[in-house]
């Protein structure tokens, strides 16, 4: 609402200054004003509506931020699909190793272990015998490391697998520019080179292979031979001065011998990569392999944390105070997207899951309860015993199970809001690909592309993506339970997805009524102002001719002879 200011005859309403009731007598600036205000006031009661809007916008992204937490937090409880199963992430596919000596030596001074996820558990015995090691050979001991040599001649050097490379000495060359020349060639050849201080008056030219086990090799020397002269080889180019021989490193795996020619070992035992520090002949490393529980208590105890947010802020906008007022932050009171989020989201957490008769198939039983407002409590040692104890249970709970009686067929995405599923797939297929698809006679539930099988949108099969690559027709029997986390993960994603989610799609509707109604108002002051322009000088005009008629009464009345008071 503008303001209005009137001192002794002068009024400011909009961008007009005037005077008012100067001849009338009559305040016309307060009419104006409350003809004015009553022309706009329902351009205020739109903008109510359109803050009211605004506020319930925002906490509608407050909404999709929430529920787009728990859908983070079960991110790492999801089942990894497709061909490759790449979740690195998946809690239930981490592993950790346990290391033990059968000595007092630590065994992580002997070995490093990595373990990949998804690895076969297991305990594995390993005995460092030998580390592999590179090859190491240098001059005799020289005065001086900057005075030229005055040899002249050339060799080629490298290592087994990689390129020689030829190293070329002219008479002002010293042992410097040597080892200079052999660096420039490292990459090529394999062979880096320094110079060692032995003393103030002793210096020896080293030569080092860069990969263990491969022997520095010589040939092709022309000219005076250099590496001879000053110690390196003797006549034949052979290593004169063995500073460290190159080994393979030699390990005992369950008693079984293997050598490698480098000490990162990724080969050995299928998942797990070994990075040899040093050998000790004799003591036993135990390599015991296992499930990464404190990763799966985690990722559960993220979920709950991030649900028990979510909870919290829909219970603050449901709460109605004793009195029956609904609190100022109650901004969603009443509102059915929540609520259908609500609704959609609260059977799935007291549900049964997993397919065990005898195991644990509830939260509850692994010790996470629900308080009156459904608000998560955990029993951290509850939860840690079912971890450890039913570890198969407490996968099925949380994660999607699924099987099928044909190796060339594979779930490939699982988007759907199915509980479970068990069907026969008739598929039909040759060398070219999936041709059709029907389940019970019933044709055109699935879209086909080459090997692809996808469910059509608007039927129960929504949200399953399959591969069949098999050039045979064959009736596929598929059976899939999901666990909470794809399920909620997928129930919400129908709520919080940016682009189609139900919450973006009711922010944008807000934001579409804010235009429209922010637009009317507009047009309401717009034509208020131009009434009151006119109301202005519809006033400012009676004045003028109230000042008019006051003055011919007052020459009448001066002809007349008459008193101007009469």
């Amino acid at each position: 609402m503008e303001t209005t200011t009137s001192t002794g005859g002068v009024s400011t309403q909009g961008s007009r200054t005037y005077l008012f009731g100067t001849s009338s007598g009559i305040n016309t600036s307060a009419l104006v004003e409350a003809a004015y205000n009553q022309r706009v006031a329902e351009a205020d009661r739109i903008d109510v509506r359109i803050d009211t809007n605004t506020k319930k916008a925002e906490a509608y992204t407050t909404l999709q931020t929430l529920a787009g937490n728990v859908e983070t937090a079960l991110k790492n409880l999801r089942t990894s699909y497709g061909f490759s199963s790449t979740n690195a992430n998946y809690a239930f596919s981490s592993r950790t190793g346990t290391l033990s000596s059968s000595s007092n030596t630590d065994p992580s001074k002997l070995v490093g272990i990595s373990i990949d996820p998804g690895t076969t558990l297991g305990s594995y015995e390993i005995e460092v015998v030998q580390k592999a090691k590179a090859h190491r050979i240098g001059s005799d001991p020289a005065a001086s490391a900057t005075t030229a040599l005055g040899l002249a001649g050339s060799f080629n050097i490298g290592i087994a697998g990689n390129t020689a490379s030829t190293i070329n000495v002219t008479s002002g060359m010293t042992m410097t520019d040597i080892a200079a020349a052999v660096n420039a060639t490292t990459s090529t050849s394999g062979v880096s080179a320094s110079v060692l201080k032995i003393s103030d008056s002793s210096y020896q030219l080293i030569l080092t292979g860069t990969a263990t086990a491969k022997n520095i090799s010589i040939s092709n020397v022309t000219g005076t031979d250099v590496l001879t002269s000053i110690g390196v080889t003797t006549a034949g180019s052979v290593p004169k001065n063995v500073l460290q021989a190159a080994d393979q490193a030699i390990l005992k795996l369950d008693g079984v011998q293997i050598t490698r020619d480098n000490n990162e070992i990724t080969d050995l035992i299928s998942g797990v990569n070994i990075n040899v520090l040093n050998a000790e002949p004799g003591t036993t490393i135990e390599l015991d392999i296992q499930n990464d529980n404190s990763a799966i208590k985690d990722s559960i105890l993220s979920f709950t944390e991030a649900y028990n947010e979510l909870r919290s802020f829909i219970v603050q906008n449901q709460t109605v105070a004793a009195g029956g007022s609904v609190s100022d932050e109650a901004i969603l009171f009443g509102d059915t997207v929540m609520k259908s989020l609500n609704d959609a989201i609260q059977p799935l957490i007291s549900a049964k899951y997993g397919t065990t008769t005898t195991g644990f198939t509830t939260l509850r039983e692994l010790g996470i309860t629900l308080t009156d407002n459904n608000v998560f409590v955990v029993d951290e040692v509850a939860l840690d015993a079912a971890i450890i104890s039913n570890y198969d249970d407490v996968k099925s709970i949380f994660s999607t199970g699924w099987t099928s009686n044909n190796s060339n067929f594979l779930l490939l995405g699982n988007t759907s809001r199915l509980a479970n599923l068990n069907v026969t797939l008739s598929i039909t297929a040759n060398a070219g690909g999936v041709t059709g698809v029907s389940v019970g006679g019933v044709p055109n539930l699935f879209d086909v592309s080459g090997t692809s099988i996808t469910g059509k949108v608007g039927t129960i099969y929504e949200g399953l993506s399959f591969a069949y690559v098999g050039t045979a027709n064959s009736a596929v029997s598929f059976n899939m339970n999901q666990g909470l986390a794809d399920l909620a993960s997928n129930t919400l994603t129908k709520f919080t997805d940016a682009v189609s989610g139900t919450l973006a799609s009711a922010k944008l509707d807000l934001g579409d009524q804010n235009t429209d109604m922010a637009e009317r108002a507009d047009q309401i002051r717009e034509r208020a102002d131009d009434f009151r322009t006119k109301l202005i000088d519809r006033y400012a005009s009676y004045e003028a001719a109230i000042a008019r008629n006051k003055s011919i009464i007052a020459q009448l009345k001066a002809i007349l002879g008459l008193d101007q008071d009469e």
